[in-house]
């Protein structure tokens, strides 16, 4: 392989679920719910109490609701049908005790922040950058509506992908940040693979989800992304057509270039299709182009 040597990090991102139990949410993935904990442990409530962070872990004994050991929902085995979930009728749902609930950041518990979606935790903690950048990556993604506390095993594969891409991208963006402070040079690229990013996505979030792959690429990493979707392949800077047909049919590059290249290819499956989507994609542009003309005018 070719110049292999000029990426400090390959991710991985494909549809396999972030996790199997309710103890797994968008912030215990992202690590971000950990600098969440250590807020509230600097509290002065919190040093008077001697708090520490573990205190504010729905996992840990202490500061979690002991009857539903912190999932704020009790399971209800039933014989002959599949098990029921009821909220704990002594947290309410919340998770915590009420000592734990005590505790307070801008009249917030922290129960209260794992029923706020990531739109709301973004704004809500803006002036915390170690929070608000990873949870302000998940908003531009179109996963604003998702709650902190949502169990993982409810999320679609999309969402399941997205987030594991954005974590990709936000440990990414550290990276190079650290490498910049330590060496004070440029760090190498990251390889980002991506498998069918799209699938279980509704068209307004497939564009959000380009933006980001944008992003990517505009910030000196190199993304490769396994997908059918036409408004993706027509987006990228060099296309594999691989055929001409399906499983044991396929496996040939068929056409490879860039999508105006590919679209002229007689021999491609693929052509037709991205032909009509490039000619949609410049019509939109002009649309939009001619809007914003006719509001500046």
């Amino acid at each position: 392989v070719l110049g292999a040597d000029s990426f400090e990090a390959v991710y991985e991102v494909d549809q396999s679920p972030i996790g199997k139990t309710s103890r797994s949410t968008p912030a215990t993935y992202m690590k971000v719910f950990d600098e969440i904990r250590n807020l509230y442990a600097q509290l002065p409530v919190s040093r008077v109490r001697g708090y520490s962070a573990s205190r504010f872990s729905f996992n840990a004994e202490g500061g979690r609701c002991e009857v539903c050991k912190g999932q704020g929902v009790i399971k209800l085995e039933m014989s002959f049908l599949p098990s029921s979930y009821v909220p704990c009728e002594d947290c309410r749902g919340r998770r915590y005790n009420a000592q734990t609930l005590e505790v307070l950041y801008n009249e917030r518990s922290i129960g209260d922040i794992m029923e706020m979606t990531i739109e709301q935790a973004a704004s809500f903690f803006a002036a915390n950058n170690k929070i608000a950048r990873p949870l302000s990556l998940l908003v531009d993604t179109g996963l604003g509506y998702l709650k902190l506390g949502q169990p993982s095993p409810t999320l679609s594969g999309g969402e399941a992908q997205r987030l594991k891409l954005v974590t990709k991208l936000a440990r990414g963006m550290g990276r190079a940040q650290h490498e910049r402070l330590r060496k004070m040079r440029k760090p190498k690229s990251t390889l980002y693979l991506l498998e069918e990013p799209t699938i279980g996505l509704h068209m307004a979030d497939v564009e959000l989800l380009v933006k980001v792959l944008h992003r990517l690429v505009d910030e000196g990493n190199t993304v490769i992304v396994i997908e059918h979707n036409l408004s993706v392949i027509a987006e990228a800077d060099y296309i594999v057509d691989i055929g001409p047909e399906a499983g044991a049919e396929g496996g040939e590059i068929v056409a490879c270039g860039t999508p105006e290249e590919v679209a002229r290819n007689s021999t491609s499956r693929t052509a037709p299709f991205l032909r009509r989507a490039l000619a949609g994609g410049r019509s939109a542009k002009s649309a939009a182009r001619r809007t914003r003309t006719l509001q500046a005018a």
